[in-house]
């Protein structure tokens, strides 16, 4: 058999791709998934979606690709992490509450007085977006649908491995993110559950994403066109399919995402104390972890500019940008913008902040605008950059579908002061990535280091050069960027 067929199913749409054992890639495919935005915050998802799209690219490769069922010599995949979403007593899954939804705050400080220690276990912070949270919010707001649930899962591809293999499992780096994994043994607290009444058994085994949750069932290959028997992987998060997708796999080595939300990361040997809002999880390899420091606004707020300030949303409305941006100069005429529209995690935690644009004159331009925004985006990012990596002589990789915008990398390289380096399939890297785990169970490569080397490394498109020369300009803009939100937060 040829093929490892791969999916990541993120925020915005649901991406397959198959790669053969020498690395080659063929069959890449995307369908777009909906948020449902509620009333009071509620941000969800429909699961069914999320299946619907793995069906749909499957049944192109079948279909339009000519690729053979009898190719594929397993599945696995990537996930968004942090989701909470019920699986009930009939198998059917209510809306699916992502980890952008901060809905469970006041569950979040109880949390916090009642396990001070929390931090240490687990590695991470408890907030409103966290799945433990989450979980006694349901128990309190929504005790039908918890007392009528078989169990929980906790992201996008654990859903879809469920409806594959009838099989439930979560993998250590989404399980680290639920507030409720020991982050040091990769199990369960117990005694948290307990203490708060939530069984046990409602919760999936945390797997490594290179086991075997299950095999295709009759009644999904039926629907899929995959074999019956074939193979599930657990897979991981899409933070530690994306960190392994980016060959971070060595102590030290960071890199950044630039999806509908972002990150800055960088893995570990120990469990590092880091700065409220930065996360740490764990890695593929077992003696591994990643500290991560996740953004709520990178693409997102990419996308408001583009519709906002070129009146359209089509495909064209992205190439209007970009001359937008290019029409105006570094430092956008001294336009500066807050990016936190959707209110952000870090470098500040406050999901009351808002987007600000500072410093209008009656010469402003939409071409300043347009400058000053993806400028915003960058220095959040560089406040990420210096708390985890810092060290500007490194080349610098970094991924996601931002990296289709030359004029976001090329600021990104002048406001960092590094180069970027962007790598091949970028936008489907943590499908890549995911991918590993699975040459590792069918004995293609020995380890994750052997997939980096042999799979990711020489595989740089394009890098982007700082521009030396706007270093002192991008120095003093940054400077004042930073005292922009403590200046205005109050009024938020």
């Amino acid at each position: 058999m040829s093929y490892i067929a791969s999916f990541d199913i993120g925020t915005t749409s649901v991406k397959g791709i198959l790669i053969k054992k020498d690395g080659s890639t063929t069959g890449k495919s995307s369908r777009d998934i909906e948020t449902i935005h509620g009333p009071n915050g509620e941000i969800e998802q429909n699961p069914l979606d999320w299946w619907n799209g793995v069906v749909s690219i499957a049944q192109q490769w079948w279909n339009d690709d000519r690729i053979s069922a009898s190719d594929i010599a397993m599945i696995t995949f990537s996930g968004q992490m942090q989701d909470v979403v019920p699986i009930d007593v009939n198998g059917e899954a209510k809306k699916a509450i992502l980890y952008s939804d901060n809905r469970a705050l006041d569950e979040a400080d109880h949390l916090y007085k009642q396990f001070d220690d929390c931090r240490m276990v687990t590695g991470n912070h408890i907030d409103g977006a966290s799945p433990f949270a989450k979980l006694l919010w349901l128990k309190k707001h929504r005790q039908d649908t918890f007392s009528n649930c078989f169990t929980f899962l906790f992201s996008s591809k654990d859903y879809v491995i469920y409806k594959l293999t009838d099989k439930i499992s979560t993998d250590p780096t989404t399980g680290a993110t639920t507030g409720i994994m020991n982050i040091k043994t990769r199990d369960w607290q117990k005694g948290w559950l307990t203490a708060n009444h939530i069984p046990m058994d409602q919760l999936p085994p945390i797997l490594a994403a290179d086991e075997i949750t299950g095999e295709v069932t009759d009644e999904a290959a039926q629907e899929t066109g995959f074999e019956k028997g074939t193979a599930v992987l657990c897979g991981c998060g899409d933070a530690g399919a994306t960190t392994m997708g980016a060959g971070a796999i060595r102590e030290g080595e960071g890199y950044i995402y630039l999806g509908t939300t972002g990150w800055t990361a960088i893995p570990s040997n120990t469990v590092q104390q880091l700065e409220h809002g930065v996360f740490n999880l764990a890695h593929l390899p077992k003696d591994r972890y990643i500290s991560i420091a996740p953004l709520s606004n990178i693409g997102n707020v990419h996308k408001w500019g583009v519709e906002t300030l070129t009146k359209t949303s089509d495909e064209k409305s992205y190439t209007a940008f970009e001359e937008l941006v290019a029409s105006s100069p570094a430092g956008g005429n001294g336009l500066l913008f807050l990016p936190y529209i959707h209110g952000e995690r870090f470098p500040v935690n406050d999901p009351n902040a808002t987007g600000v644009y500072f410093g209008i004159t009656a010469s402003t331009t939409n071409e300043d605008m347009a400058r000053s925004l993806i400028e915003g985006i960058c220095y959040s990012l560089r406040q990420t950059f210096e708390v985890l990596i810092k060290e500007k002589s490194k080349t610098l990789t970094v991924l996601g579908g931002g990296t289709k915008s030359e004029a976001w990398c090329q600021t990104l390289a002048n406001v960092l002061g590094s180069t970027i380096s962007i790598p091949q399939n970028s936008e489907y890297i943590p499908a890549v990535g995911a991918a590993a785990s699975a040459f590792i169970k069918l004995q293609w490569v020995d380890n994750y280091e052997a997939f980096a080397d042999r799979i990711l490394r020489s595989n740089t498109v394009k890098t982007y050069e700082p521009d030396r020369e706007l270093e002192e300009l991008y120095t003093k803009l940054y400077e004042k960027y930073l005292k922009l939100y403590p200046a205005v937060k109050d009024l938020m």
